[in-house]
């Protein structure tokens, strides 16, 4: 479903609380969530995130319940959510991200801004106007080779984020191209103009629908395991050079 008139993009102001999700930033920018990102709370979340997101309900519940346990304060009886929260390092956050900076030592929050240079080098994983699954892996080592080491559940997270990118912003390619985008490790194509508005901008893409399929916890968990057999792929030395 496409942003419409009622939620117009509106870029967060210096005060505004924002976090290193851009998926959350750009539902605060078009007012799916408080506009400000404070106090925002559990029902206000997975109503935008099911409604934009295709996110099924358990997955939905699964991650917000699970980022207001780690990262949420107490509002009376209620827990909610500041988003800057999310920044706190190493609690849901990590290094190696696509497109933000490492967390500076001793710093308590990381970045929430996107790094242009880190956007850039995603952006021109591929040639074409597309990303596939397999240039979506590719960035994804190519990042974290040159971030500081990241532990066994971090490298998961990250798995599952790039799974998301991949089934919220995935289109189905023109039959031309279908063959090669198989070879290269799934069905859709990832459109480099939604990942520059996504990401470099925090707004929902011109021209997107939505996703393709809905999403569960059961798709995400059968991609983690593909993205690791990908990425484990891309690390190998090739073979012929034994």
């Amino acid at each position: 479903m496409p942003a419409n008139d009622s939620h117009p993009y509106v870029p967060a102001t210096p005060g505004d609380s924002r976090s290193p999700c851009p998926a959350l930033n750009a539902l605060a920018n078009h007012g799916y969530l408080p506009r400000d990102g404070r106090n925002v709370t559990a029902s206000q979340l997975i109503t935008a995130i099911e409604q934009r997101y295709k996110l099924d309900a358990a997955f939905t519940q699964t991650l917000v319940y699970g980022g207001l346990a780690k990262c949420g304060h107490w509002d009376g009886l209620s827990c909610k959510l500041d988003l800057h929260d999310l920044a706190k390092h190493n609690v849901i956050e990590h290094d190696g991200s696509l497109v933000h900076d490492d967390t500076a030592p001793g710093e308590t929050f990381a970045p929430t801004r996107v790094d242009p240079d880190l956007l850039h080098q995603l952006l021109d994983t591929s040639d074409s106007d597309f990303l596939t699954l397999h240039d979506l892996c590719q960035a994804q080592v190519t990042r974290q080779d040159a971030s500081r080491p990241i532990g066994s559940v971090p490298a998961v997270v990250s798995k599952g984020e790039l799974d998301l990118i991949y089934e919220v912003f995935g289109i189905v390619p023109d039959p031309k191209e279908a063959s090669e985008t198989a070879t290269n490790g799934g069905k859709l194509v990832v459109p480099k103009s939604y990942l520059k508005q996504w990401l470099g901008q925090e707004r929902l893409p011109d021209g997107w629908k939505g996703p393709v399929n809905a999403i569960t916890l059961t798709s995400l968990v059968s991609h983690i395991h593909q993205i690791g057999g990908i990425e484990k792929e891309i690390k190998m030395p090739d073979k012929t050079d034994l």
